[in-house]
């Protein structure tokens, strides 16, 4: 039977050595790339920006040759033009439409009303219509076809007389909502 040597506690845990060239590695790769953050910074600090800053000056001086070319003259000319476009366009934008009473009143009248006088107030955005129907049911269906028409706020009816021929004279107020005549219908 072969000897069997008692193992020592020290012989049991030995271990190989412990590598240190990972640590070292690292460092050195850490190095390297900030010299070559370093290198980046640095040329685009000084190459770059000295590129970048003669593009700017010859730009400066490219706008201030065409400054030169159009005389003071022109461009007061110029000043005035787009402040008038300005101006026109402003008031192009305030403009009422009144000719949209006109389409509102033809899609919406039944034909047994006629109106003769029509008054258009642009600040309050509403028509008063003065008008014979055929009969007072007709006027009540004109007053719910204006009631239920899209673009009016509300209607009110004025004066109501019956006339010796059958007919029923009227006066109607139609207030419409606000921006029914900005823009064309």
């Amino acid at each position: 039977m072969p000897e069997t040597k008692p193992v020592g506690t020290q012989e049991q845990f030995v271990t190989e050595p412990m590598s240190v060239g990972l640590p070292w590695r690292l460092l050195v790769f850490s190095i390297v790339l900030f010299g070559l953050s370093i290198f980046i910074y640095v040329g685009l600090n000084v190459g770059y920006k000295s590129y970048l800053d003669s593009k700017s000056e010859s730009l400066d001086q490219e706008l201030a040759g065409l400054s030169n070319s159009v005389s003071e003259e022109d461009q007061q000319q110029f000043i005035v033009f787009y402040s008038q476009l300005t101006n026109l366009k402003k008031i192009l934008a305030e403009h009422a439409f009144s000719g949209n009473a006109f389409s509102f009143l033809e899609a919406n009248t039944l034909p047994q009303v006629s109106y003769t006088e029509a008054e258009y107030n642009s600040t309050a955005s509403q028509i008063a219509l003065t008008g014979e129907a055929s009969s007072l049911q007709m006027l009540a269906a004109q007053l719910a076809q204006f009631n239920k028409a899209s673009g009016v706020q509300r209607t009110s009816l004025s004066s109501l007389s019956f006339s010796p021929r059958g007919t029923v004279s009227f006066s109607i107020d139609v207030v419409f909502v606000p921006g029914f005549f900005s823009k064309p219908q």
